[in-house]
């Protein structure tokens, strides 16, 4: 058979691809051979886009006998849909096979791939690019951003969802949480959308510094935010040192004073201006202002005033202050223990109060502060000029005292006229007695005031209507005396004391040293063996010769021999030895028994006393050697024995203290020792015990601002 021209084989083999690949040569008897192009494998396929298929493609070079053709030069050609093949060009093999690997392009949709062994000699591969997975999770907006604490940022946090080879995923679920700083997202999860994305918007936490959020996808590396939070505007200024020190009198103290200013949830506020101011008195401060530092503090070294008592600087700033109290150290020749109140003169015959100061007991000439509604620290008087005084007595809504030149003040409550200024006005601060008298010393009680004058006449003024005033039969005057009156009798004493609604007298050594009483009776309190008021002095009953007062010296108050409590009254006779009268449902008569009498009884115990004072319903006794004894009400641990039993017989006070004077409260108990120092227990609740706080005391307690 001849041979043929190879344009009449490609004529003859239209459905596959086919070249001539030799002529007709020595010894073929077949004619020339004839290559084509068969696919073997890897069509139709699908894979996500952009990624490379799992099969490569396969053809297969073959003569018109089926037999492999070797070495022809298949070139591959990626037709439609993007991608790559690898290698772009191979050569059949012995088994006249190629191949090549296709890499999908970015598209959706269907790829093609076309086979070639010469212009008119191809196949087609096919394959679908189908939706690839979430690969890459990128931050697109929002990361380290710097807001104010409990705030929401100005940016969204925004991320984007990509595939492999960075097209937006949309439907894809993102997860968002707060990793640290407490603050919240608006939503836990959102959707990607058509470009990728997703948003949330973080309110950032209550404190102050770096706060992170996560956003994360299943399957991928989560993804962290950060962001600053920085503390907002200032909403308080707190101590934080320095407040409530003592020292010597023009000394620098040991401690700075410290400030810390902080916003509505406490992170530090810096770069604020605080200024520092001692009040008038005070002494000077080191710097006068300085700058809140990164944790919100600011200090100064404060030097004391030249005197001793109650010191005050006030920190501002930020729109806020605070006051810094301090002190002078001082020492007390004597304390008075009030209702909800104490009063101390120091050895320099300055007048300091501290307690409740509701109704201006107090005498500070200001309203209520300090620790609440209270005075919780020895505060100066308010008394006009340079007043030193020598006595202060101290009792439920009132007070008076007498200076070293004799002359009587009183404030507080004055609606019964016992200020003894001739008005019903109250006073926040000392007020003069309206009287040409001079007082040796003065008594208050719950609602009227009596004195002793230089000349040794007993003087009452305030509410007459239980006869308390000593003036005579209630009823048939006013019932406010407004001005000191004489008290009845014509007798000359030598120390006047007062209850709740009586009061007592010490006759003069040579009137015989007797003790007379007038006033509420109820309790048997005037010890006149009856429970009848009476308008009068009245002799106590059981003969008794009560020991005089020592003689006065200059400055120093006078030891009381005679006391008088609410209802319950007592006094020491010519030995030292006690008796009481009166009430006694706590045991406030000592006599080992809860009964009351309307006569002296002696006090249990066989004790000798130099100096003795009742309270409310309790009373106590100091020994010539300085020993404190308390007995009666002990509720509030006023007998400072380190308990709030309440005890009828004599009990030591505790702590060890050399004492040498002593007042009974209603319901604490203050006393000064030996060195002139000033301590206080039971009853705080008003701050009464001066220690700088509203904590009861069962045993003596340091008054603030002494050595």
């Amino acid at each position: 058979m001849q041979c043929r021209s190879g344009r009449l084989w490609t004529a003859l083999a239209p459905v596959f691809a086919a070249m001539i690949v030799a002529g007709c040569g020595e010894g073929e008897t077949s004619g020339p051979r004839i290559a084509s192009i068969v696919i073997v494998s890897g069509t139709p396929q699908s894979g996500p886009i952009g990624a490379t298929l799992a099969q490569p493609l396969v053809v297969r070079i073959e003569d018109q006998s089926g037999s492999p053709v070797e070495g022809v030069l298949v070139t591959w050609t990626v037709t439609s849909g993007g991608g790559t093949v690898t290698p772009a060009q191979s050569t059949s093999d012995a088994a006249g096979l190629a191949s090549t690997s296709f890499r999908l392009g970015n598209g959706l949709g269907t790829n093609t791939v076309t086979a070639r062994i010469d212009q008119s000699s191809s196949v087609v591969f096919t394959a679908t690019a189908t939706t690839a997975p979430p690969s890459s999770l990128i931050a697109a907006a929002g990361n380290g951003q710097t807001g104010v604490v409990g705030t929401q940022l100005v940016q969204d946090l925004v991320v984007r969802a990509t595939d492999a080879v960075g097209n937006p995923k949309a439907g894809v679920v993102v997860s968002f949480a707060v990793t640290s700083g407490g603050g919240s997202l608006n939503a836990a999860s959102v959707i990607t959308d058509a470009t990728g994305l997703a948003s949330v918007k973080w309110t950032l936490g209550n404190s102050a510094g770096p706060q992170t959020a996560i956003a994360s996808v299943t399957g991928l590396a989560p993804l962290t935010f950060t962001a600053t939070a920085q503390a907002g505007a200032a909403d308080a200024l707190t101590i934080v040192s320095g407040n409530n020190q003592s020292g010597s009198p023009g000394a620098p103290l040991t401690d700075s004073l410290r400030v810390r200013l902080t916003d509505k949830f406490g992170n530090p506020v810096a770069g604020v201006t605080i200024v520092w101011t001692p009040i008038a008195g005070s002494g000077i401060v080191s710097p006068t202002s300085s700058v809140t530092d990164a944790n919100g503090r600011a200090a100064t070294r404060w030097t004391l005033g030249s005197t001793g008592g109650p010191k005050n600087v006030v920190a501002t700033g930020g729109g806020f202050s605070v006051s810094f109290t301090g002190g002078g150290n001082v020492l007390y020749s004597s304390v008075s223990a009030g209702g909800r109140s104490s009063c101390g003169i120091t050895v320099d015959a300055v007048m300091l109060c501290w307690g409740y100061n509701g109704e201006g007991q107090l005498g500070i000439g200001q309203a209520a502060q300090g620790s609440g509604p209270v005075f919780a620290f020895p505060q100066p008087s308010a008394a006009s000029g340079n007043l030193t005084f020598r006595q202060i007595v101290s009792s439920l809504y009132h007070a008076c005292a007498v200076t070293l030149s004799s002359i009587g003040y009183c404030w507080g409550v004055n609606h019964d006229g016992r200020l003894g200024n001739n008005t019903v006005t109250p006073s926040n601060e000392p007020t003069q007695v309206l009287t040409a008298l001079s007082f040796r010393m003065m008594a208050v009680s719950r609602n009227h005031t009596c004195a002793l004058s230089l000349s040794d006449r007993v003087y009452c003024w305030g509410y007459s209507g239980d006869g308390a005033v000593g003036i005579g039969a209630p009823g048939l005057a006013v019932d406010s005396i407004l001005i000191p009156a004489e008290v009845l009798g014509g007798l000359r004493y030598q120390a006047v004391v007062a209850g709740g609604q009586h009061a007592c007298a010490l006759t003069t050594a040579d009137a015989g040293s007797l003790a007379y009483c007038w006033g509420f009776n109820a309790s048997g309190q005037l010890g006149d063996g009856s429970t009848a008021l009476k308008s009068v002095p009245t002799l106590v009953a059981g003969g008794l010769v009560f020991k005089n007062v020592s003689t006065p010296i200059a400055g120093q108050l006078v030891p009381p021999t005679l006391a008088a409590g609410y209802d319950h009254t007592c006094g020491l006779v010519t030995s030292g030895a006690a008796y009481c009268w009166g009430s006694n449902a706590h045991g406030q008569l000592g006599d080992g028994t809860t009964g009351s009498s309307s006569v002296p009884v002696p006090v249990a115990g066989g004790l000798v006393f130099v100096t003795i004072t009742a309270g409310e319903s309790h009373s106590c006794g100091l020994t010539a050697a300085g020993v404190l004894y308390c007995w009666g009400s002990n509720a509030r641990g006023q007998l400072g024995d380190g308990s709030s039993v309440d005890r009828n017989t004599p009990v030591l006070v505790s702590g060890g203290q050399v004492f040498r004077s002593v007042s009974a409260g209603d319901q604490h108990t203050c006393a000064v020792n030996a060195g002139n120092v000033s301590f206080c227990w039971g009853d705080n609740q008003f701050g009464q015990l001066g220690d700088g706080t509203v904590i009861n005391r069962l045993v003596p307690t340091r008054v603030a601002f002494q050595p």
